[in-house]
């Protein structure tokens, strides 16, 4: 009972110190203009106690399975998946487009203090992070099929699975020129095997929200102009991913410090922002 009671209040004393060091931040940059703000700085930046509180509970997690990747590694259980490859149009291979795409998305969230799993097609057994994205492509035999759509499982396996879509969807479809295709989603994708924990073991937790995007028609010449230049839908879901974790208090882009960048978090990141205060903001 006594190492309990320290523990509590070593973690009070924690956000109390990192609370403080936000309060004299602010009132050292009082006498400067302030900067403008960023397109993902809408959300009212946090006080000084939800600050500490987030910095104590580390950076958020994201896992990005590139869609396909080293299917023939699946377990088991998903044996019938191992030559299920993605598909393929003009020249190009829907896992390779994936991998691109997931490669920029990551290397932008991580820049914002945001942790990555770069994941395969097959996830650890009961995985668990703040979010699970699943990156496809589509391909129609049908060339003047076009769009974007995405999914979660139905039903939702939690309360926030639908939070996470809309901000996905929002964030594409405003920043993409495709129209949304959400007609032309599968039922393959509302049962997708990667979130069906109650049938696999190799499934996201049911408490980790999921959605699988397709990003848009490699069959189809203008929906394949904006594929193949990954940037474009990495920038559109890393909208969104900051959108909802903004949305949910897990993150604020005043949280991406030096500290976090750097691979801090809990306790450490405590530890290393009562040395270095500085380095924290």
């Amino acid at each position: 009972m006594l190492r309990w009671t320290l523990l509590l209040s070593g973690a009070l004393l924690a956000v109390a110190a990192l609370a403080a060091v936000d309060r004299a931040a602010a009132l050292d940059a009082s006498a400067s203009v302030p900067a403008a703000p960023s397109a993902h700085d809408a959300a009212a930046a946090p006080g000084p106690i939800e600050r500490a509180w987030l910095r104590l509970r580390g950076p958020p997690t994201i896992g990005l399975q590139v869609g396909h990747l080293r299917a023939f590694d699946h377990p088991d259980e998903l044996a019938a998946l191992r030559l299920n490859t993605g598909g393929h149009a003009a020249g190009l291979d829907e896992v390779e487009v994936n991998r691109a795409v997931v490669d920029a998305l990551a290397a932008q969230l991580e820049a914002n203090g945001i942790h990555v799993d770069v994941l395969p097609a097959t996830v650890p057994p009961r995985y668990r992070a703040d979010v699970l994205i699943s990156v496809h492509a589509d391909v129609s035999p049908d060339p003047r099929r076009t769009g974007y759509k995405s999914a979660h499982r139905r039903p939702a396996r939690n309360a926030l699975e639908p939070v996470l879509k809309a901000h996905l969807d929002a964030a594409y479809l405003s920043a993409s020129p495709l129209s949304d295709d959400d007609a032309n989603v599968t039922g393959a994708m509302l049962h997708y095997y990667a979130f069906s924990d109650r049938r696999y073991l190799h499934a996201a937790h049911r408490a980790t929200p999921g959605v699988i995007v397709e990003l848009g028609y490699l069959s189809n010449p203008d929906d394949r102009a904006w594929l193949t230049d990954p940037d474009g839908p990495a920038d559109a879901l890393a909208r969104g991913l900051h959108s909802y974790l903004a949305d949910i208090g897990r993150w604020h882009p005043s949280m991406a410090s030096k500290t976090q960048r750097e691979g801090g978090s809990g306790v450490l990141a405590w530890a290393a922002c009562l040395r270095s205060p500085a380095s924290c903001f």
